[in-house]
């Protein structure tokens, strides 16, 4: 799901879709062209540097594979695991972890694959 979800930012999709992207592609998920379109303006910690868009589409994830209460206990691993990594769940406070161009390849990479991990640990 990592390269999927990079190869999908760099083509130009915002955090958020490549990881819907992503998902769908790794655990063949139909995601339909208007949740992508609601996600067009879930970037930049929605355009204020608040939470990074990746954990908020991986919450998005786990709510169309999981019902109501496991998408919870996952949305809360994952922000665990996430705040472990990078000390900050806000996109404003995320700036050292990008590259020098301001890119965010990396978090959105290693984003990916903490959401697979989980649902395959989830799954089994």
């Amino acid at each position: 799901m990592r390269d999927k979800a990079v190869f999908y930012y760099n083509e130009g999709y915002n955090c958020s879709q490549c990881i819907l992207k992503a998902a769908e592609y790794a655990f063949q998920i139909p995601i339909s062209r208007q949740c992508y379109s609601m996600c067009s303006t879930i970037s930049t910690g929605f355009g204020t540097g608040g939470m990074c868009s990746v954990l908020v589409a991986g919450f998005m994830v786990f709510g169309l594979l999981f019902d109501e209460e496991t998408a919870k206990r996952l949305r809360i691993r994952l922000i665990t695991l996430f705040q472990e990594k990078y000390d900050h769940i806000n996109c404003s406070q995320l700036k050292q972890y990008r590259d020098a161009q301001g890119i965010c390849s990396t978090i959105v990479g290693d984003t990916a694959e903490m959401i697979y991990k989980i649902i395959l640990q989830e799954k089994k």
